[in-house]
């Protein structure tokens, strides 16, 4: 047996755990495929501590290069694990620059049913977000924020973990999600890390127990790294956003940034920006963190930051200010309540995979809710649309979602 083999046969008998030397040696770019796989599966099938989830971590953030910051106290990274509905980042990021903290953050596609950053922001015509580590520097250096898709230079045995992972059946073992998501938390070099762990029919987690054990071991895994976590979990039964789709989302979150937009997602990132200005160093301002947030938001400031994002990564602010609210999808169909009642909300998850479904054809497609969760609506009231190529495909998901929508006499 070669030293790989006598490496995982120990590993599985349980006579050892990996060390981070170990990780490297196992996931070094010469190592076979099957070698790793075979490793991944063995991590699914044993349990594991708490330090050896941070040391293959370590092993991720060791395969590339680090970005170094001159002082990284004011640089945040936040990362969510992600529901229907999910605007979050692209709100949140801009509104923290323009507070004065930096935010550096690697975003991902969709995900399942969930909706991807990256999905959204490429609706934007021409924007970049295959940066190198350089350019991504740059950007938050002279923007105060930079979204951008995982760099070839960055962690890439995350990368190639991560296919794996979806060939072995793997993806959802909490010790594998934790280490792939704080490898690049950890490389981007933020002193602070936002994470927001989320739970329900509308996110990759189904129970509040999973979400707790997922949050308690990144917690561990940022501490052990010397970083400062800030941690939320939050119920993701409903959608976050009325709206599921890359085009119909990016324009809830620019709304948002604009000053207006749904009431659910503003106050979210509100809530969830107070807690990083308070927990992050900056210049006083006179001002308390939840009057910062208010006034960045109601000026325009916030927006106008996201312009110079869009600008900086080679986008059409043109397009993004005259042409956003105005790109439809080919066809657009309506559900009305088909009763007076009051309305309890949709499920998300269907939801979500419908969008998903309708943008793998069109960005602009997915799905808008009308109705606000326990609002009393008369009958033939619009409770939501579907945003289609076509009518016949409009109809086909109006029935099926119907089924979804819940209503009380």
């Amino acid at each position: 047996m070669d030293s790989a083999a006598i490496l995982l046969e120990q590993r599985r008998s349980g006579r050892i755990e990996f060390t981070r030397e170990q990780f490297e040696a196992l996931l070094a770019p010469e190592t076979p495929d099957a070698v790793v796989a075979s490793m991944l599966t063995t991590l699914a099938m044993s349990s594991h501590s708490d330090a050896e989830a941070s040391e293959l971590t370590q092993a991720y953030v060791a395969s590339g290069q680090q970005v170094v910051w001159d002082d990284a106290s004011d640089v945040v990274d936040k990362h969510s694990t992600g529901c229907v509905g999910d605007d979050v980042s692209i709100v949140l990021a801009p509104l923290l620059a323009a507070t004065g903290i930096r935010v550096a953050k690697i975003s991902g596609s969709a995900l399942r049913h969930c909706g991807g950053t990256l999905d959204k922001l490429r609706c934007i015509p021409g924007l970049c977000l295959d940066l190198t580590v350089r350019e991504f520097v740059g950007c938050v250096e002279k923007v105060g924020f930079c979204i951008a898709g995982q760099s070839p230079e960055l962690v890439p045995a995350d990368g190639r973990t991560y296919a794996l992972r979806k060939r072995t059946g793997t993806v959802d073992v909490l010790t594998l999600i934790a280490a792939s998501v704080m490898s690049k938390k950890l490389a981007t070099g933020a002193a602070t890390i936002a994470l927001e762990v989320k739970y329900g029919s509308g996110a990759v987690l189904a129970t509040e127990a999973e979400a707790l054990e997922l949050a308690q071991l990144m917690r561990g895994i940022g501490e052990r790294a010397g970083r400062r976590m800030l941690m939320s979990i939050c119920d993701a039964s409903q959608p976050l956003a009325p709206a599921a789709g890359p085009l119909l989302e990016l324009r809830e979150a620019v709304a948002v940034l604009r000053g207006g937009g749904s009431p659910v997602l503003r106050e979210h990132v509100c809530a969830l920006a107070e807690q990083i200005v308070r927990a992050v160093p900056t210049p006083d301002s006179g001002m308390p963190s939840h009057h910062r947030i208010d006034v960045v938001l109601r000026s325009g400031r916030a927006y106008e930051v996201f312009e110079e994002y869009v600008e900086q990564l080679r986008g059409d602010v043109n397009w993004l200010n005259n042409n956003l609210d105005t790109t439809t999808a080919p066809a657009i169909v309506t559900f009305h309540a088909r009763r007076a009642a009051m309305y309890t909300g949709i499920d998300a998850r269907p939801v979500g995979e419908a969008a998903q479904r309708l943008a793998a054809i069109d960005p602009s497609c997915g799905v808008r809710i009308l109705a606000e969760p326990g609002r009393s609506l008369a009958a033939a009231e619009p409770v939501f649309e579907i945003h289609a190529p076509d009518p016949v495909a409009g109809y086909a998901y109006l029935e099926a979602l119907g089924g979804h929508c819940h209503f009380q006499d």
